[in-house]
């Protein structure tokens, strides 16, 4: 009779660890998928405010007239230096800006540059702003 209650409390004792050890796990992992979620959603608000301020009529960094690109306001704003580009645009993250075509083709900037923002960017293999 002894033995079977010291066995019986083992199996509770290993039932409750298992129990814990779960709970533990599905914590963890629901605060590291909100952490993605909400990184998600911050991106994808930046973004918004990137392309609202390109295109606003009454932007400091406007570049896009009715269809067409400014290129000479385009050219301003390769001129800036990346930090006050950032915060004229008023964004915390990297970002990067640069043009496609209707098959998804990046199209050069004058010719030379891939796009205008961070160089920890990379666009089809190099970085944002380079030649």
């Amino acid at each position: 009779m002894i033995d079977m209650k010291k066995s019986q409390s083992w199996s509770i004792d290993i039932i409750l660890g298992v129990v814990v050890f779960m709970a533990a796990f599905f914590v963890f992992y629901a605060l590291l998928n909100a952490d993605q979620s909400s990184k998600a959603g911050n991106l994808k608000e930046e973004a918004s405010t990137i392309i609202k301020q390109v295109t606003s009529g009454d932007s400091l960094v406007r570049v896009i007239d009715g269809n067409d690109v400014n290129v000479s306001r385009l050219n301003e704003l390769k001129n800036l230096s990346y930090e006050e580009l950032k915060r004229r645009l008023k964004i915390e993250g990297d970002f990067c800006i640069y043009f496609e075509d209707e098959n998804g083709k990046i199209i050069l900037i004058n010719n030379s540059y891939r796009g205008i923002g961070a160089a920890t960017i990379n666009l089809s293999g190099a970085p944002c702003s380079q030649k």
